[in-house]
């Protein structure tokens, strides 16, 4: 391979309008354009987030239930349906079942 000083080679400027200077003038002239974010919930989001903020309101213990239940318990006045119960609970499982 020879290397030469002649114009033309690879690297030279050949063919290149202007000087450094009107280079960087002309670039500094130019004003940046302004960064913007952008956030977009879908409708699904939004759903959600409304669902939980009326969770956010309810209590997780509904006292006047629970104070209910308890005084049926101490009068011997509480005698849920046994099937009822079971019915739910099979329930309850096979859904979390199918979520997992």
């Amino acid at each position: 391979m020879r290397i030469s000083g002649k114009p033309g080679g690879v690297g030279s400027t050949q063919g290149v309008a202007g000087t450094k200077g009107s280079a960087t003038s002309a670039a500094a002239s130019v004003a940046p354009a302004p960064v913007s974010d952008a956030v977009q919930v879908s409708s699904a989001a939004r759903l959600v987030a409304l669902a939980q903020e009326a969770l956010a309101v309810v209590p997780d213990i509904r006292l006047e239930k629970v104070e209910a239940l308890k005084n049926q318990l101490d009068a011997d006045a509480y005698h849920p349906d046994g099937e009822a119960v079971a019915e739910g609970l099979i329930k309850e499982h096979l859904a979390k079942g199918r979520r997992s």
